[in-house]
């Protein structure tokens, strides 16, 4: 085994298993007479179990895991009635587990104007937006324009920086909005900026920046916080189409073979839509929800306990529910120049006289320390995990102490998380493990790209970038790493994630290719790539006595894929189809027939 857990966690896991041991496989003794509802057999079984054990054949029955071993010892569980699959040597694995995402934004976004994450010019980006306006005549002249995944560090050439003039020149009276796959930057056009009446005497919000020109006007750049400002002005989607775009989001996530994830700032609108598909027994995913507190809440408990009562359901079962344990925090923006609103323990670099020397700015911190360890031990006396999103080494070294003092005042079973630790601090590093707490890593950001190495490497110096995306490094020194796509902020694609993360590269094909490896030393092996994208999600999300890996007495969420992940040169891993998505037995994505 590649990545030992605590041993707390081997054990809760282990506890359904352990007297189940027999010589061709694990079987559950009660069970072992039975005829399964499901066989699937003559595969290659990788069970992500504490051995990253690998078996021929699995059965299922009332939606769990009754035996895992070899071919045989399956056929026993064969009845008349049992389906069986020949799984011609295919590989199955858990399904995956997406620590932090934003499915409504991302279902959202698949149905309205669609920049794609692309790399592209000033023309290009106008282009976009003009096909959808011209697409869309008939919402002329009042309906918003809304723009996702717009890849700003990628627009060409490099150092383009947009303004509203550039939404302004387009043949629209609409209010335009785009917002950024950082999720921290917004451009808006001016019939925006006046419906939110932002102007030069409009004040910063705490959290966040209206960025403005040399005569103090509002450029149509809106930073982090800054962007709510105009977001509430959009006219929210019904309660119906707010049930399509989660509906939208959960096939687009069985596709991926995802069978659980976490909405990492869950609104009530969401919780809503996706309660709404659980009762009609249409939830294809185990959805949790971690509802947002601002630092500016008077009582931040208040609304995600009024949340949690509402809408979360108890204990896991076969069938998928909503859950809401989780509770999401922002300690600071993204470390991508031109925005640097990352907390730094050291100011960001400038170039200066052909050098690069330090500058003045070390980036934001929302949250100050005594206020964030007061809230954080509210959160774990009302029964929350809190979950932090912090980029910059500050930022992480802040919410490290916050949850030093959590261990200290006693709370052990609270399940601390911290969102991207883009940039950690070398003394920092073995406070993941010593504290158990979860590392949530966009993988996806573990490569050449114009967000990593144009606009943050210059920033940081060579010693800094040396712990850039420090997966291989937390994972070293103990700490659980789990995935956390961050969709939409970036594609769902989680194979293109979990091969980006193993080798460090940008895709064959790509300007960025002929980089290589970005800060190899940082790369994760195959076999702890596929540990953060299931069981230590699972271990995050309270789920790993029930999910995270394929065992006796565990819930059957598993996926069958069109090639074997383990064995095949590492870069055809991001080319893996998901042929089957099952959850609790259910299969929620493709079928049992591979043709």
């Amino acid at each position: 085994m590649e990545n030992n857990p605590p041993r707390r966690a081997v054990l809760a896991a282990g506890a359904v298993v352990a007297a189940s041991a027999v010589a061709d496989g694990f079987t559950a003794p009660a069970e072992a007479a039975s005829a399964a509802d499901l066989v699937l057999t003559n595969g290659y079984v990788y069970t992500v179990d504490a051995r990253d054990s690998v078996h021929r054949a699995l059965a299922v029955s009332g939606g769990r895991i009754v035996y895992v071993g070899s071919v045989e010892g399956a056929a026993r569980h064969i009845g008349d009635g049992t389906t069986v699959v020949d799984l011609g040597g295919r590989m199955v694995m858990p399904g995956l587990h997406d620590g932090h995402m934003h499915p409504m934004s991302g279902g959202q976004g698949l149905i309205g104007c669609d920049l794609k994450y692309a790399s592209l010019t000033v023309e290009r980006f106008q282009d976009e937006i003009r096909a959808y306006l011209d697409k869309t005549k008939d919402k002329e002249p009042g309906a918003w324009v809304v723009v996702s995944h717009w890849y700003v560090q990628a627009m060409r050439p490099k150092g383009t920086k947009l303004t509203r003039a550039h939404l302004d020149a387009l043949d629209t009276k609409r209010p335009i909005i785009v917002q950024s796959t950082d999720g921290h930057t917004t451009l808006v056009n001016t019939r925006a900026l006046k419906l939110a009446g932002i102007t030069a005497r409009t004040k910063n919000p705490p959290d966040g920046t209206i960025e403005r020109d040399g005569s103090g006007e509002p450029t149509g750049v809106l930073q982090d916080g800054a962007s709510t400002l105009v977001e509430r002005k959009i006219p929210k989607p019904t309660a119906a189409e707010n049930v399509e775009i989660a509906r939208t989001a959960l096939a687009a996530l069985a596709q991926q073979g995802v069978t659980t994830f976490m909405d990492a700032v869950a609104s009530e609108e969401g919780l809503r839509a996706f309660t709404t598909l659980q009762k009609r027994g249409e939830l294809t995913a185990r959805a949790h929800f971690a509802p947002l507190i601002n630092v500016t809440d008077a009582d931040p408990l208040k609304e995600p306990a009024r949340l949690r009562r509402r809408y979360d359901n108890g204990r896991v079962t076969a069938r998928a529910k909503v859950a809401v344990h989780n509770v999401k925090l922002f300690m600071d923006g993204v470390l991508q120049y031109p925005a640097q609103t990352a907390g730094l323990l050291e100011p960001y670099l400038v170039h200066r006289h052909d050098r690069w020397v330090p500058g003045r700015e070390k980036g934001a911190q929302y949250w100050e320390q005594g206020k964030l360890d007061a809230v954080v031990l509210k959160l774990a006396k009302a029964g929350f995990d809190p979950h932090i999103h912090a980029i910059g080494d500050r930022a992480v070294r802040v919410a490290l102490n916050a949850y030093t003092l959590l261990r200290r005042s006693g709370y052990t079973g609270t399940r601390p998380a911290i969102a991207h630790a883009e940039l950690v601090d070398p003394a920092d590093i073995p406070r993941f493990g010593r504290l158990d707490v979860v590392a949530a890593m966009g993988f996806h950001w573990a490569k050449p790209a114009p967000d990593s190495v144009e606009t943050v490497k210059p920033y940081l110096g060579a010693e800094r970038w040396a712990t850039y995306e420090p997966e291989g490094d937390i994972f070293r020194k103990g700490g659980r790493v789990s995935l956390g796509s961050d969709w939409p902020v970036d594609p769902l694609d989680e194979w293109t994630a979990i091969k980006t993360v193993i080798t460090r590269t940008a895709a064959p094909g790509s300007a960025f290719a002929k980089q290589g490896a970005m800060t190899p030393h940082q790369r994760l092996t195959r076999a702890a790539a596929l540990r953060a994208a299931t069981v230590n999600g699972a271990y995050q999300l309270r789920q790993e006595r029930h999910t995270g890996s394929l065992e006796v007495g565990k819930l059957a969420d598993l996926i069958v894929l069109d090639r074997n992940v383990m064995k095949i040169p590492a870069e055809e891993i991001a080319k893996t189809k998901v042929l089957l998505t099952m959850v609790g037995g259910t299969i929620v994505h493709g079928s049992a027939d591979f043709g």
